[in-house]
């Protein structure tokens, strides 16, 4: 299991608590309190929760969307698409759009493209902030009028909106912690990218990588890829964009050239990112040097905490490297097989930017296995 996952996991149970702690303390003494009230009225009760539940998550979903486009047009960049509950609406020739489409975040995304490289991302991460610290002071508000109003309670307004405020605050406060939790979760959240955008060259990174996806989205050539010599996770990833360039055209020299340059800044990268730097640099070595020289270079230079990652990493760098190492150089059909199984999941772990590459490079390795051997069973 991946750290998001384990991360994304944490911050889901921490968000169930919210909802317990508030729902059976504040909201639960709310109803009971006003027993007699929702007892006269027509209104059930549980519909009535149901209603400000389902009022909030839109209500929240829209504003986090209004805090982004707000703040992304403050920070200098055009919006190219918004999305909220899977309502997606897209920019084509400069004019809006509309379709149903998934999305990257729990509620909704907004994308941006950069009208320069100084374009500014933090008002687009501090908006969306702005407008729950906004809804919380408003909900406090309509909660304590609806708490000390002097109004009989059978004509008092504010006591349903008092208990649709608590509703609300809760809600907002759920969508809150998964939103600004400083850590990459199943998305890359706001507080993630807070976290980021501390170091200037993560900034410069951010906008080149927004710059990359417009024009793949609006199927544009893709020109010279922008290469960080200061090295983070993060612009580890986009010096990787660079890599697959190469991959992607067979230029395996220039990609070699750049892994090992990466490859040496250690201190730099996780653990992870280093073994999967390896995996690709294997993938290199076997599609393209004589097996003889490739079988010397993993047994000399490449440890068993390495082969150990390679071989349970559920990432597609490692699990193309792993089929050339179990077709080419253990020369085992069940490890192949094995290899085959594991596919699907690696690919939906991709990134969307580079699935068509990954898909390509692997059944690039998997044929060479298949002229090695062709009287194997590849059959999963």
């Amino acid at each position: 299991m991946k750290k998001e996952d384990v991360t994304s996991f944490i911050v889901y149970i921490l968000m169930i608590l919210i909802a317990l702690l508030l729902g059976f303390t504040f909201i639960s003494n709310m109803f009971k309190e006003y027993n007699s009230t929702f007892g006269s009225s027509a209104l059930n009760p549980y519909v009535f929760a149901i209603i400000s539940i389902v009022l909030a998550v839109l209500v929240n979903a829209i504003g986090l969307e209004v805090g982004h486009i707000i703040g992304g047009k403050i920070g200098g960049y055009t919006i190219a698409s918004v999305n909220i509950l899977g309502f997606c609406f897209y920019k084509v020739d400069g004019k809006f759009k509309f379709k149903f489409k998934d999305f990257d975040g729990l509620t909704g995304e907004t994308i941006l493209a950069p009208k320069s490289e100084k374009a500014n991302p933090k008002p687009y991460v501090w908006f969306p902030l702005l407008f729950y610290f906004v809804e919380l002071i408003v909900c406090i508000i309509f909660n304590s009028l609806g708490q000390n109003s002097n109004i009989t309670l059978h004509h008092n307004a504010f006591v349903w909106l008092g208990t649709a405020a608590m509703i609300f605050i809760t809600i907002a406060s759920m969508m809150a912690l998964y939103n600004f939790v400083p850590f990459k979760l199943d998305s890359m959240t706001d507080g993630y990218r807070l976290t980021l955008m501390s170091k200037k060259v993560n900034v410069e990174a951010y906008n080149e990588l927004m710059r990359i996806e417009n024009l793949q989205r609006e199927g544009k050539e893709i020109d010279k890829i922008k290469y960080f010599d200061e090295l983070t996770e993060f612009t580890a990833s986009i010096n990787l964009m660079t890599i697959y360039e190469y991959l992607s055209k067979k230029e395996f020299e220039p990609a070699l050239a750049l892994i090992e340059k990466m490859a040496e800044a250690k201190d730099k990268l996780t653990q992870a990112t280093i073994y999967r730097l390896v995996a690709q640099k294997l993938y290199i070595k076997i599609m393209t040097l004589p097996i003889e020289e490739a079988q010397k270079y993993y047994e000399e230079e490449v440890d068993d905490s390495i082969r150990r990652f390679i071989s349970n990493d559920l990432s597609m760098e490692s699990l193309r490297a792993y089929i050339l190492i179990a077709g080419m150089l253990d020369e085992s059909n069940a490890e192949v097989t094995f290899a085959l199984s594991r596919k699907e999941k690696a690919m939906k772990r991709a990134l969307k930017s580079r699935a068509t590459v990954e898909s390509k490079l692997f059944d690039d390795a998997l044929e060479l296995v298949k002229k090695s051997h062709p009287d194997w069973d590849y059959k999963i």
